[in-house]
């Protein structure tokens, strides 16, 4: 009986010792650090460093509604006994709403741990499209493009979100590449105000990728310049058919007309040769004489 005791008050006093030394390290561990980028993948680690080495993590919260209930795939949660990860996919605005961000446990005093807390994430700015001088023209999406013709006045303005007070004090960088790739110093003829490119006659020597980046974030919009004349090509191409058309047309009623002759001299010089022809023929000849001589 006494043997039982002492070994639940050692059971007892084993799970303090292990209570009291269990350690939990949340990443990135300042608030100040919690900074995401719109459309990009960020994550929260929690890490257990306790001697049972069993964090017995059971769930990731925000603002105490489990993320398990939110959209299947937005969140996705990495855990064993030593670590839990929150991973969300493609961040969104909605997400830099939530003010608190908590792991919880089955661990005994450490249910809901103070150092796997997370706060409000803010937004780091970010290149988030592109719009140019023309009315509701906006590229928002990857592999985004443009047209304009040769000698067109273009504006490619660099949208930041989320948007700042003062656009100047942002520090946007732009290149530019032929295939999308290897991307190097701008063309010449372009120029640089803030956050926008100003070309004011667009030239074949234009025509590629433009990037801007910030934060080490990058968006491409793909520039395509047309010659001055494509658009009479079509009408080009619509009056060399036409012209085609009409010159068949005109060659075949001309050898229409020349197998017609052909056939009615044919047909004459057969019936010229026919005895029948001529026998009927000289008949007639002859019955008009005599209705002659009888008149």
């Amino acid at each position: 009986m006494v043997s039982s005791q002492l070994l639940v008050i050692f059971f007892t006093v084993s799970n303090i010792i292990f209570n009291l030394n269990a350690e939990y390290v949340g990443k990135p561990q300042i608030t100040a650090d919690n900074k995401a980028i719109l459309k990009q993948s960020f994550q929260l680690k929690c890490e257990y460093t306790g001697n049972d080495g069993d964090g017995e993590f059971v769930e990731w919260y925000k603002d105490d509604i489990a993320v398990s209930t939110e959209k299947p795939g937005h969140y996705i949660v990495q855990q064993n006994e030593t670590e839990s990860i929150l991973i969300i996919k493609i961040f969104v605005k909605f997400d830099a709403d939530v003010k608190v961000w908590q792991v919880k446990t089955k661990k005994n005093g450490n249910e809901a741990p103070s150092q796997c807390r997370f706060g409000q994430i803010a937004l780091k700015p970010s290149p988030q499209g592109i719009e140019t001088n023309r009315p509701n023209e906006k590229i928002d999406s990857a592999h985004g493009s443009i047209r304009r013709s040769e000698d067109k006045l273009v504006h490619l303005t660099c949208i930041i979100e989320p948007k700042q007070d003062n656009q100047n004090e942002i520090n946007i960088e732009w290149e530019y590449s032929k295939d999308g790739e290897t991307f190097s110093d701008l063309p010449p003829g372009i120029n640089k105000e803030a956050n926008r490119l100003v070309i004011e006659q667009v030239k074949k020597i234009h025509n590629g990728y433009y990037r801007c980046l910030l934060n080490g974030v990058p968006f491409t919009v793909l520039l395509r310049v047309k010659d001055r004349l494509a658009a009479l090509w079509p009408f080009i191409g619509i009056v060399s058919v036409v012209l085609v058309l009409v010159i068949v047309i005109l060659i075949f009623e001309k050898r229409q007309k020349s197998n017609k002759k052909t056939s009615t001299d044919d047909d004459e010089q057969d019936q010229a040769n026919d005895p029948l022809v001529r026998t009927t023929t000289n008949t007639s000849e002859n019955d008009n004489k005599k209705r002659a001589v009888n008149a």
